[in-house]
């Protein structure tokens, strides 16, 4: 298919200074903690960036990298230039990026503020001692004397030098964000009185200036230098404004930069707004509106246009664009590159793809937030729906397949996420598959939790992952789809496949208490049958509206479960001005929900008064409630006209274990293996790694 003319521009070349990039598109530095345990370089990050390289994207930008270690850490490991002794990988790493003619750039921070302490027990740095710090997860800073300042920039500067050793094209001055570099820059922690202070606009530059006047001096014009600004500070008083964040742009372009990468940065309701459909959920506040509406052309663009029109070198705007807002940005001329992450996460071939005009073979990025989950926890970031992300050293990138040495006739038993991607990765190894569910349609319970989460807004959506699985299944001839038939083990026989990969879903498990079978009583279970046809003749976005109008329930809901499921069908009740109280078993609340949503949402339900009864046990349902035994020994009605059981997940392994000895590959994937839920990670994480066994 050709390429839509509106995204050519996208795909001519440009320059920033002597560096020729082959198109528009850059790859925004993202933090993956990939490394070795010292922070060197390895093949696991290596073949992740050559990964994203391969599938198209003009420049790379490496992730945060220090030049004091372990104080410049926010936590550990990150990349390091702070030794010679780290060139060999970051040698490796330059030339696996060029192999695919992107150029590479590597961002350097210092944490300054953000320095979790308890990694070596040594006090945070910042401009300034603040009290409270300026982030409620942060430990209190000390002030930094002028010789650290010095020391600090110099190794700064060492950092870009042994940038260009190892071959890298240049270096981007990281002074944005949470790190050290905008903390000199914001008036919110700046707030010393001495030639780094905030007495001046200059004072409050002079930190950033002096290290790109260094780095140049040692670097010399043969090297790309740009930095990374917050060009706006949301959601605090004392935030730099745009009006600031221009003057600071001229004073970097005039001590020396080639360009800028304008992102922003925020607090309170803005809370990492640098992924800005974040603010959109679980409800959107009155007071981002102004930010909201500028989403869907980018977020952060009009900050960028306006320095664009007062420097002269280019300037690129990232956070929350896709393949229409950066085309319609670029076209008309109000900006120069765009920067892209999550995007690229998801698919590293996305550019490859949108420039053969394949827009439908672009797996969306659903801005689930998983991968930041897995980043506060401090673990190797991962994708919910791509498997290979990360995984590169081990399963390959997922971009192409091998032939598998012998083709088979592969069973696939259950159509929802994880069998979708089992039959997927299976069919495109060159494999015969049929795809069997009960169900007349395609991913499992990926409808119904498309409609529960349907929000009108494009954040932590399902609905266009399961419309991406229907059209790359169709698009296989060596695919076939027999939906509404129930697999057996003597269906398997009359098939005689070679394998067969069971993704049966979990059984579901009703807690044995009096009055289950109460008519104002309703299971996760029921739901989904209840909803089924109208699912299919609606869909999800329209049943949404719709319930929005008319819901056939009470006015006061009890759900009894607070894993990710009972919290999601909370926040839909709640969203269609329903009362809920929400009960738990056990002492841990939203299993299931990654961590960076759990945050947003214990304050979202906080605000709300949504009631929490944790550690309870379940003794009676009846007509007007829910009786329970309270983890301090109290017995307690908690009221409600409507009471939602989520049903406990149970494995369900009876086909699997039925096939044992009669087929000579078998695989039981997702939620079926164990007593839990996989969840969408972990179901289509375990579909394509069966697939890639066969």
């Amino acid at each position: 298919m050709a390429r839509k003319k509106k995204y050519d521009k996208i795909f001519n070349p440009f320059k920033i200074k002597n560096m020729e990039l082959k198109n528009r598109l850059a790859k925004s530095s993202q933090w993956f903690i990939y490394l070795e345990p010292d922070g060197s370089i390895g093949d696991r990050i290596i073949q992740f960036y050559e990964s994203i390289a391969k599938g198209g994207v003009g420049l790379i930008i490496v992730e945060e990298t220090v030049t004091e270690y372990p104080l410049g850490c926010s936590n550990l490991p990150h990349p390091r230039l702070d030794d010679d002794k780290y060139l060999p990988g970051w040698q490796r790493l330059a030339d696996a990026i060029h192999k695919h003619g992107a150029k590479a750039i590597v961002q350097i921070t210092h944490a300054g503020p953000a320095h979790k302490q308890e990694i070596d027990g040594v006090q945070p740095v910042a401009p300034s001692a603040i009290d409270p710090p300026s982030e409620p997860a942060l430990d209190k800073s000390r002030e930094l004397t002028i010789e650290e300042i010095k020391n600090i920039q110099e190794q700064w500067a060492q950092g870009a030098l042994r940038a260009k050793k190892a071959g890298l094209d240049g270096a981007e001055i990281h002074l944005a964000h949470y790190a050290l570099g905008n903390a000199f820059l914001s008036r919110y922690q700046n707030k010393r009185h001495d030639e780094y202070g905030c007495d001046s606009l200059e004072n409050r530059a002079r930190f950033g200036v002096e290290i790109i006047r260094r780095a140049r001096e040692l670097c010399g014009d043969d090297f790309v230098l740009g930095c990374r600004i917050s060009a706006k500070e949301w959601g605090i008083e004392e935030g730099t404004t745009i009006e600031e964040s221009i003057e600071f742009s001229k004073m970097f372009e005039e001590a020396g930069l080639d360009y800028i990468q304008s992102s922003g940065y925020g607090y309170n309701e803005y809370f990492c707004c640098w992924a800005p459909q974040q603010v959109y959920w679980p409800e959107p506040l009155p007071s981002t509106k102004e930010f909201r509406d500028q989403i869907p052309t980018g977020a952060m663009l009009p900050e960028a246009e306006a320095i664009r029109k007062a420097v002269s070198i280019p300037v690129t705007s990232s956070n929350g664009y896709n393949y229409d807002s950066a085309a319609e940005a670029l076209n008309k001329d109000r900006i120069d590159l765009i920067w892209m992450g999550r995007n690229l996460m998801v698919d590293p071939a996305y550019p490859k793809k949108l420039e053969e005009g394949r827009i439908e073979d672009i797996r969306p990025c659903t801005r689930c937030m998983h991968c930041v989950g897995k980043l506060w926890l401090n673990l190797p970031i991962e994708c919910r729906w791509n498997a290979f992300m990360g995984h590169e050293f081990e399963m390959g990138d997922g971009q192409d397949f091998a032939p598998a040495e012998k083709k088979k006739k592969v069973m696939v038993v259950g159509a929802g996420p994880g069998g979708m991607e089992a039959a997927r990765v299976a069919a495109l190894r060159g494999h015969d598959v049929v795809l069997y569910d009960k169900d007349k349609w395609l991913g499992g319970l990926m409808p119904l939790s498309a409609f529960i989460k349907e929000s009108g807004h494009d954040f932590d959506t399902v609905r266009p992952m399961l419309e991406w699985y229907e059209k790359q299944l169709k698009k296989l001839n060596n695919v076939k789809i027999k939906l509404g038939t129930e697999v057996d083990a003597a269906l398997v026989e009359k098939e005689q496949p070679d394998a067969v990969i069971v993704s049966p879903g979990s059984k579901l498990e009703v807690p044995d208490i009096p009055g289950v079978d109460l008519k104002h009583v309703v299971t996760t279970g029921q739901l989904k049958k209840k909803s089924k046809e109208l699912l299919k003749l609606f869909g999800p976005t329209v049943m949404s509206k719709l319930t929005k109008m008319f819901l056939p329930i009470g006015k006061k809901i009890i759900v009894m479960g607070g894993d990710l499921k009972g919290a999601e069908s909370a926040e839909f009740y709640v969203k269609r001005d329903r009362d809920v109280v929400i009960l738990e078993e056990g002492e841990e609340l939203w299993d299931g929900m990654n961590f960076h949503l759990q945050i947003v949402w214990n304050i979202w339900i906080g605000a709300r008064q949504i009631p929490v009864h944790s550690g309870v046990k379940y003794e009676e349902i009846t007509e007007k409630g829910v009786w329970i035994r309270t983890k301090e020994g109290e017995r307690k009605l908690i009221e409600g006209d409507t009471v939602m059981i989520i049903e406990k997940d149970r494995k369900n392994d009876d086909l699997y274990q039925a096939l044992q000895g009669k087929v000579s590959e078998l695989f039981l994937i997702g939620d079926g293996k164990e007593d839990a839920n996989a969840w969408f990670d972990g179901s289509v994480h375990d579909g394509a790694r069966a697939a890639l066994k066969l």
